[in-house]
């Protein structure tokens, strides 16, 4: 258990570090940088025909050809061509193109990361140039390179697609389409929710979670790490699993971290209240200088629930890891 919790405690500067390095292939021993730039190495690819028509549609070729470090994660044709069926388009043409530009661009990031790098960081989020719900929430992006490199769960890098070296980044060819990913996607993809995913499922089936928070929303989901369900289940001799604790309670605690809004870490106040799904209030108090960015006080009066890692952004609602579960007033 003492492992999760420094993982939890240094996931923070993890991130941090993604978004403030740009790394720089050049000073690596690989292949060679090419002169041209993203989207000239596209035109030059034949499997990449169905993005280079997708970037043209959507004006975004400018954006790609300038000076940069983007990593661009490129689909296949056939990765575009199982994209358009499954969404009932007979071409890229007949997307919509304020849609079709957001899907594109979830899949550029704004720094520049290699397959050694993703390698190095394994499991992890990096900001793409897909707009959230909110001015300035910037879509996330989670990989997993523990075995492989695989994004949001549903799309990985082909066999040689990786780090192909342009002027003004690097494109990773990947074997399906990103589609904008909602609070659902990170829930059940990032490692340190599989209790969370247990609990919104299979443990509470009279409710369903997946289906409430996949919708428009926005949503805010203050989100335990698995050491803190482990922590819940160990307050009670009764509970070995989830599956042990009273599903209405279950229900009501799960909905205890879920409140309305896109409410972002820069947004957080002193004192701020916040209602959640279950009907009791939340309270925010920031704290200085300290290994947290806030504690929240829950509706059962406990005022130590870290927020870790914050800002884990979706199309319809944003993420931050608390170390606690949270309870409401069992009284009222």
């Amino acid at each position: 258990m003492k492992k999760y919790l420094v993982l939890f405690k240094f996931l923070p500067l993890t991130l941090i570090l993604i978004a403030a390095t740009s790394c720089n292939s050049d000073d690596n021993d690989g292949p060679p940088r090419s002169g041209e730039n993203i989207v000239e190495l596209a035109v030059a690819t034949p499997d990449l025909s169905i993005l280079v028509e997708a970037l043209q549609r959507a004006n975004l070729t400018d954006e790609l050809e300038a000076s940069g470090s983007f990593t661009v994660l490129a689909p296949t044709n056939a990765a575009f061509n199982t994209f358009l069926g499954q969404n009932n388009f007979t071409s890229v043409q007949d997307v919509p193109v304020d849609a079709l530009t957001q899907i594109l661009l979830n899949h550029v990031i704004g720094t520049e990361l290699s397959s050694s790098d993703l390698t190095v960081l394994q499991r992890n989020y990096a900001a793409t140039l897909a707009s959230g719900p909110t001015e300035g929430s910037n879509l996330s992006l989670y990989f997993d390179a523990t075995d492989g490199v695989e994004f949001n769960g549903i799309s990985s890098v082909v066999n040689g697609g990786a780090d192909i070296l342009a002027s003004n980044g690097t494109i990773h060819i990947v074997d399906a389409v990103i589609d904008l990913p909602t609070v659902v996607t990170f829930v059940g993809e990032d490692f340190n929710f599989e209790q969370l995913t247990i609990a919104l499922t299979s443990a509470t089936p009279g409710t369903d979670f997946a289906t409430i928070l996949s919708g428009e929303g926005p949503f805010t989901v203050f989100a335990p790490v698995d050491q803190a369900f482990d922590e819940l289940l160990d307050s009670n001799p009764d509970w070995s699993s989830l599956s042990d604790i009273d599903e209405s309670l279950l229900t009501a605690v799960l909905q205890h971290h879920v409140v309305s809004g896109n409410n972002r870490s820069s947004g957080l106040s002193e004192g701020l209240n916040l209602t959640t799904l279950e009907g009791d209030d939340i309270t925010v108090s920031l704290q200085v200088n300290a290994p947290f960015i806030a504690v929240i006080t829950d509706g059962s009066g406990n005022d130590d629930v870290n927020i870790g890692f914050v800002d884990i952004q979706a199309s319809n609602g944003v993420i931050h890891l608390i170390d606690q579960v949270m309870l409401p007033d069992t009284e009222n």
